[in-house]
This record gives C-alpha cells, sequence and structure tokens, in this order.
C-alpha cells in the first residue's frame, strides 16, 4: 500500500517508521528543513519531502495522486483539515486518516473536509 504521512513529528515519525517495516510505501511530508533532512537518514526506506503539506504543489512531487492512504499527523489542526481536503478532491485519494490535536475541533473533521476517520488522542485520553 502506499501512504503519505504529513508532520515528521513524534507521532509522524513512528507512523512512518511503523508502516515502512510493516512492507508500505511510505512518503514522509515535514515543511521544517532541518527535520526532514534530519529524517531522511532516519527511517531507511522512508521517502522524505521537505514542504508545506497545504500547498498542491508539495503534495504533487510527493505523488499524492497515487497514495492509497493519506495520514495527516501535523500538529496543527487547520493544516490536517487542509491537507485532507486537498487529498481527497484534488488528489482522489480513497482513504483520508487525520489527527485532532484540540478537542474542540473535532466537529471539523468529517467527510466534508475530505476526512474518512479522525483521531483525537486528547478526546481518547479523557
Amino acid at each position: 500500500m502506499r501512504v503519505i504521512v504529513t508532520g515528521g513529528g513524534a507521532v509522524g515519525r513512528h507512523l512512518a517508521q511503523d508502516l515502512t517495516t510493516r512492507g508500505h510505501e511510505v512518503t514522509l511530508v515535514e515543511q521544517n528543513r532541518s527535520l526532514a533532512e534530519k529524517l531522511s537518514g532516519w527511517a531507511p526506506g522512508t521517502r522524505v519531502v521537505y514542504g508545506d503539506a497545504c500547498e498542491p504543489r508539495v503534495l504533487d512531487s510527493a505523488e499524492m495522486g497515487s497514495a492509497d492512504v493519506v495520514v495527516a499527523a501535523t500538529g496543527d489542526d487547520e493544516d490536517n483539515l487542509v491537507t485532507s481536503l486537498l487529498a481527497k478532491q484534488e488528489f482522489g485519494v480513497p482513504r483520508v486518516l487525520a489527527r485532532v490535536n484540540h478537542p474542540k475541533n473535532e466537529w471539523l473533521f468529517n467527510e466534508q473536509w475530505g476526512v474518512d476517520a479522525s483521531v483525537s488522542p486528547p478526546h481518547i485520553l479523557t
């Protein structure tokens, strides 16, 4: 399966590494240049693309149009929503998952925004 993960923080790194070791083709998109450079050597087999996942040209360079799944896992809800919407509507990705960082925003993460399923760690913990 071809998976694109946005956000190279702890959650994105873990997902990318886990999915790569399970044999999936994973691309990780990170907007912090120094972090993207570090991640390039961190997870062998995971492709790292530097850029803002809210920009269609960056998603195009990550080959989002051929992805089976996109996981919007940044620490910013607005970025995760924009990425989800672009993945579903502009690139036709069949399955889009998104991380919800602030429980008050959970109501936004629905099919209208291109999200098939969302995960809210704070909500789960409470």
